[in-house]
């Protein structure tokens, strides 16, 4: 089953969690059943498919990179068909051999430290992702490969357009940084001392060092807040009008 203990329960997935149910600063809390988070998918199964149509799920946004996509013999075998009706759209968020991106983000990729500089570079990307969302409709997952960092970036802002208190959105980043953990090894990782991209280490986080990681990412988290409108970005990045309008109405309880 799924790592949650409560919410979303598709068979197999990892770090499944549900954006719904956190408060907004206008009273209230956002919508359940609208946008998922994940980790890599390939690990869902027949059932947790079948799962995941039940509540509704219509649409994959795949925040990866392309060396990163893709079904292994890790993975277990879903039979042909078992994803009709799910629209997978793949809407990376990152050029991985971009040396800009590479200087400014590289040392960062885990950690909202990079948030800034990735959403400044690529706002022709994320206009793409969140013109996706908008076109869903939800319920809708959206994802990367441990469901923290890339995916943690586009749900802060989501939560952030919808107008989740800023308490709220550090409780749910810091939920898929601690489902992830629970399975290293997930993905790449960029090594900043050879410049190449490597396997992320299989070692499990104890407690104490996810507390501490966290300790270290929170008031980075926070202060990107602070000064991030999302509104604005979204606009500036060319996201239209009617789109915007789509995507604040996607968590509206």
């Amino acid at each position: 089953m799924s790592d949650n203990t409560a919410g979303p329960r598709w068979d197999g997935a990892r770090n499944l969690g549900d954006l719904g149910g956190l408060p907004l600063t206008s009273g209230g809390t956002t919508r359940t059943g609208r946008v998922y988070r994940s980790a890599a998918p390939e690990w869902v199964t027949d059932r947790g498919w079948a799962d995941a149509k039940a509540d509704g799920l219509t649409a994959v946004i795949d925040l990866r990179n392309e060396m990163e996509r893709g079904r292994t013999d890790v993975h277990p075998t879903v039979a042909a068909g078992v994803m009709d009706g799910i629209d997978v759209i793949h809407a990376p968020t990152e050029d991985p051999e971009d040396e800009q991106f590479l200087d400014e983000c590289g040392p960062w990729l885990d950690h909202p430290r990079s948030w800034a500089a990735n959403l400044r570079i690529y706002p022709d990307k994320v206009a793409r992702v969140f013109t996706a969302l908008a076109g869903t409709g939800g319920p809708v997952l959206i994802h990367c490969a441990g469901g923290r960092d890339r995916t943690g970036m586009i749900g802060s802002a989501l939560l952030a357009l919808a107008g989740a208190t800023h308490d709220a959105i550090v409780a749910n980043y810091e939920s898929g940084f601690r489902g992830a953990a629970q399975h290293r090894g997930h993905g790449l990782a960029f090594d900043t001392a050879s410049g190449t991209w490597v396997t992320s280490a299989d070692e499990p986080w104890d407690e104490d060092e996810l507390d501490a990681a966290l300790a270290d990412r929170r008031p980075a988290l926070t202060a990107w807040l602070a000064s991030f409108d999302a509104e604005a970005y979204l606009r500036r990045a060319g996201v239209a009008p009617d789109s915007l309008q789509r995507l604040k109405a996607l968590l509206e309880a």
